[in-house]
């Protein structure tokens, strides 16, 4: 039992040691973004290459997997509506599930995966290195050059692929629509404009952009806690994902019950 509460207290401390010095890393985030640093030439050259690594590379498997997604989606709401009587709600339903549910947590997902541990390895190599004591030897801040580019594309590509999938998603909803209930495409995106409500798009712009937030600077700050050894790099790894996957249950949660209050 003791040893229990000691690991209990030991990791409450630590839960707070990293939400102090993460606040602490956002603050100055956001306060390098508001001097406009990403205009300056050469961030902005490292904005629009992350941007291309993190959201254009992955275009081609993500609008693929959009589409198988978009097709089970409906045919999966479509049994359960008919089962329940609401085929009616379909366009509600499509709605809720497909932009408010779906997209930010598939597109989060494959972001992970793919971009945050990369980042996490990279930012790690480059402070086992002293890459990053050389930048603030030469008077460039990290914090301008390395990170706020990196955490803008990370909002940035989750804001647009998030859109991509709802787009995408739809469309192969469609197909399905159009073959089982032959339903045009004018009345189905009439069904859904019709039910989609101002609250849903401030649901949906916040929710993807705390999770693009998350997806780029909890990988980075996690990163910056590693010791110049190489074996710290999978640890790091390790730790920067099961923060990131936290994260995103907490924002999860914070936004359904946003949902249900508003």
């Amino acid at each position: 039992m003791e040893s229990f509460i000691r690991k209990l207290g030991r990791n409450f401390i630590d839960l707070a040691v990293f939400f102090h010095g993460f606040t602490i890393f956002s603050n100055k985030v956001i306060k390098t973004f508001f001097k406009l640093k990403l205009f300056n030439p050469a961030v902005a050259l490292v904005f629009v290459r992350q941007i291309y690594f993190t959201g254009v590379q992955i275009l081609p498997v993500y609008i693929v997997l959009s589409l198988i997604i978009g097709v089970a989606m409906v045919g999966s709401l479509m049994q359960a509506a008919d089962l329940v009587g609401g085929i009616d709600q379909l366009g509600r339903i499509m709605v809720v599930i497909s932009f408010n549910q779906i997209a930010p947590l598939v597109t989060s997902i494959l972001l992970a995966l793919r971009s945050a541990t990369a980042v996490t390895a990279e930012i790690s190599l480059m402070k086992m290195n002293r890459e990053i004591d050389t930048l603030k030897s030469l008077s460039i801040d990290p914090f301008e050059y390395l990170y706020l580019p990196r955490i803008a594309a990370g909002v940035i590509c989750m804001m647009a692929l998030s859109t991509i999938f709802v787009c995408v998603s739809l469309l192969g909803g469609y197909f399905i629509l159009s073959f089982l209930q032959d339903m045009s495409l004018d009345y189905m995106l009439t069904t859904i404009f019709d039910n989609l409500e101002l609250f849903d798009i401030i649901a949906f712009l916040i929710k993807v952009f705390f999770l693009g937030f998350a997806l780029m600077s909890i990988p980075i700050y996690t990163a910056l806690e590693t010791k110049e050894a190489v074996t710290e790099i999978p640890i790091a790894l390790l730790r920067g994902m099961m923060r990131l996957f936290y994260a995103f249950i907490i924002i999860q949660i914070f936004t359904v019950m946003l949902g249900m209050y508003i």
